[in-house]
């Protein structure tokens, strides 16, 4: 598999902060990266001024909620492969090149990864099980977070991209729809915060996963804003 076959995509709103922090962990990887595309749903904060002082190919275009913000800036990808990212991840190091070596041990068509998140004991609970439901998804339908979802870009158009009716978990139903045998979890680990848990309390982020289980063939329930992204 040759270098620069991984174009990246994130979406953003208002992450100054958590941005900064996202592309310091690409800057090392960028000998295995096509190009860096910004998905900004109208920032008000310095988020623009943080990617345009990033010094590689980034791309900058106007965004929406995740779901669009991803969608359009696929539309630019000329490579191989499209990694999608939330601003508010950090990459662990080496993660892209041994995203592309599994890729060329398995021509694999969807990869994720496990998840940290180095708050308090609850939150890393919380993830914890997350990764969990990410491995058991394996035995049944594939399940990715919009996290580190790394797909194939002839997958990407023939699936039709994320469901943009969606407000919520538009990385699963997108996930679940690629093959089992295509599906791969590398042991490498991107970290995030807490900041969802915070918002919606640790309670209430329980009872969020477990209602989404429950009600995850019902897509109708998905398309109700639940305040997720709020």
């Amino acid at each position: 598999m040759k270098n620069k076959s991984i174009s990246v995509v994130i979406p953003t709103k208002n992450e100054e902060k958590n941005i900064y922090r996202l592309l310091i962990s690409l800057k090392n990887q960028v000998n295995f990266i096509d190009k860096i595309i910004i998905a900004d749903a109208n920032s008000t904060d310095n988020t623009i001024k943080v990617v345009n002082s990033f010094p590689y190919n980034t791309k900058l275009i106007n965004g929406g909620l995740p779901a669009k913000g991803r969608n359009d800036g696929a539309k630019y990808v000329k490579s191989d492969y499209i990694l999608f990212i939330d601003a508010d991840i950090v990459l662990s190091e080496n993660i892209i090149e041994n995203s592309i070596k599994k890729i060329s041990e398995t021509d694999a068509d969807l990869i994720t990864c496990k998840f940290r998140c180095n708050s308090n004991f609850s939150s890393k609970i919380i993830y914890l099980l997350s990764n969990i439901f990410i491995s058991l998804s394996k035995l049944d339908k594939p399940f990715a977070i919009g996290g580190y979802f790394l797909i194939k870009k002839s997958v990407f158009d023939d699936l039709g991209g994320f469901d943009e009716t969606l407000m919520h978990c538009e990385d699963y139903f997108l996930s679940k729809k690629v093959k089992r045998k295509k599906f791969h979890i590398i042991k490498d680990k991107v970290y995030t915060d807490d900041r969802r848990v915070e918002k919606m309390g640790r309670l209430g982020i329980i009872k969020y996963f477990i209602k989404n289980i429950i009600k995850r063939n019902n897509i109708n329930y998905f398309k109700k804003d639940v305040g997720y992204w709020k």
